[in-house]
């Protein structure tokens, strides 16, 4: 099966809310959805491209505490892992690219973290296409904050 050009070739790059706080770059292809509490952003491409949003407050939890507790619980064994500082020394991100099978579907992931003192992003960017792994890492660090945040969670409930 050929593959076909990325969609975000021929469509315009904005930057899309996700809460006040937190917001990304997306292609505009991206249409965004509330299901069961958690926004889901959806490019029907092609490639087909998915990503889970939950945005947490942690108001009294450092992000090098928050970090430590996701990456005890993290997948074991992914075929990447990523730790680096994010957009700026107050940030830390944490990712890890990795395939499963979902319902019987194959589709690579990257689950990513991106922590702040306060606030953190849970996001998942699914594909069907390993090859689409420079584009979820890009999406996935173009996450910005931008405000203080209040209240024990901003949006969504757990990614699963």
């Amino acid at each position: 099966m050929a593959q076909s050009e990325p969609v975000a070739e021929s469509m315009g790059i904005s930057r899309r809310p996700l809460t006040p706080e937190w917001s990304i770059e997306l292609d505009d292809s991206f249409v965004a959805r509330v299901i069961d509490g958690e926004l889901r952003m959806l490019s029907m491409g092609p490639p087909v491209r998915t990503i889970w949003f939950i945005v947490w407050c942690t108001p009294e939890e450092p992000h090098t505490d928050t970090l430590n507790r996701i990456m005890d619980n993290a997948h074991p064994s992914p075929k990447e892992r990523f730790i680096e500082v994010g957009a700026d020394e107050d940030e830390v991100r944490y990712g890890s690219w990795y395939p499963s099978t979902v319902s019987g579907h194959h589709q690579w992931g990257l689950y990513g973290y991106t922590m702040r003192h306060g606030s953190y992003v849970q996001a998942a960017f699914l594909t069907d296409e390993e090859s689409d792994r420079d584009w979820a890492l890009a999406a996935w660090r173009s996450l910005r904050y931008a405000g203080p945040v209040g209240g024990n969670r901003s949006a969504g409930g757990g990614l699963g």
